[in-house]
């Protein structure tokens, strides 16, 4: 087949105390077996300032046969905003653009059995494969849905590979560590770059799947391992950063989509502050409390620019009156709840073509 033109973004920020991992993630790139002519690898530096950009800079500049754009922000940008300058930096050839954070590693064939399922499926928006936990045969993700509370399931997570995977089934979304992107999809649904900016991090590729299946556009996942991923190395250093930017951009993303339990997100938010509260957690329920007055505040502003989400374009994960109790009392009940989903409904999401 002649392989179309791909653009790897690859996006690092103050890396320096995990660089032999993101040293391996770059060096996975010289020996991917697809044409050295049909991809370019884009680093984004997010305005580093701890001495990792200047050494994956020196590292980079070995690599002579290695097709590249370095850029170097001013300041950080976040995921949303890194990867979107990529994005616009991407060689106007390409037709896909590959994801790949800075803690993961491409497998050699990885590329090639991306584009070759991609392009076998019409109406595609994004794919990924099955990425492995670091070092493991465990499952990090096999593509992730989201339940009508707007809280994500990871596919197979911390089981053993192949468990039950078979066969490429449809999913709500793929995740931003190691996924492909039709590119006209996202100038389709998104515009000129991938993300919603005003996200910065976390929830991003969720609110992106969402917007490709509101705009007609699938997103799959295959039983083929493509990668591993040493999840959240960088953002585990930030503490609380994930829990705000997490429920502040589930809120905003339920408030520009149709769920039946909108107000059920907003009450499930309220209850974490009161929990945090009870437990003399103060310093949690203070940021339970900022995730939820901005996540408000962002929905109001997505919602001035006309952005919808339909939920009910995407595969989601029903959940029953009854099951909704769940949610306040028991995370391990809406576990088991979520994972006896994925085992009686896969079959049922098995892509036909």
């Amino acid at each position: 087949m002649a392989y179309p033109k791909v653009s790897i973004i690859w996006l690092n920020h103050n890396s320096i105390k995990i660089l032999p991992l993101v040293l391996q993630s770059l060096e996975s790139f010289t020996s991917i077996d697809y044409p050295s002519d049909r991809f370019e690898l884009i680093v984004v530096d997010n305005g580093s300032t701890d001495g990792s950009f200047e050494r994956i800079r020196e590292f980079l500049e070995r690599r002579s046969n290695l097709g590249k754009k370095i850029i170097r922000l001013n300041k950080n940008l976040g995921f949303t905003g890194g990867n979107n300058v990529g994005f616009m930096a991407r060689d106007r050839e390409s037709k896909y653009v590959l994801l790949l954070n800075n803690d993961a590693v491409l497998l050699q064939h990885g590329l090639k059995t991306l584009v070759e399922y991609s392009e076998g499926f019409e109406g595609l928006g994004s794919l990924q494969g099955v990425i492995l936990q670091y070092g493991t045969r465990l499952i990090d993700s096999a593509g992730d849905y989201v339940d009508e509370l707007l809280r994500p399931y990871r596919l197979g997570a911390d089981h053993e590979y192949p468990w039950i995977l078979r066969k490429p089934v449809y999913v709500t979304f793929t995740t931003g560590a190691v996924a492909l992107y039709d590119v006209e999809a996202v100038l389709n649904c998104v515009g000129n770059k991938l993300f919603l900016d005003e996200l910065f991090a976390y929830y991003d590729d969720i609110a992106l799947g969402l917007m490709l299946w509101s705009c007609g556009f699938s997103s799959i996942s295959i039983p083929k391992v493509v990668a591993y991923h040493a999840r959240s190395s960088t953002f585990r250093r930030k503490g609380s950063s994930g829990v705000y930017f997490f429920e502040r951009n589930r809120i905003a993303t339920a408030l520009i989509s149709n769920t039946r339990y909108k107000h059920m997100v907003l009450l499930h938010a309220a209850r974490n502050i009161v929990t945090a509260m009870l437990k003399t957690e103060l310093d949690v329920s203070k940021i339970e409390a900022r995730a939820l007055a901005d996540g408000l505040e962002l929905g109001k502003l997505l919602r001035s620019r006309d952005i919808f989400i339909d939920l009910y374009k995407a595969p989601v994960m029903r959940v029953e009156p009854e099951n909704l109790i769940h949610y306040f009392t028991s995370r391990h009940m809406v576990t088991r709840y979520r994972e006896e989903w994925a085992i009686k409904n896969l079959e049922r999401l098995v892509v036909e073509h």
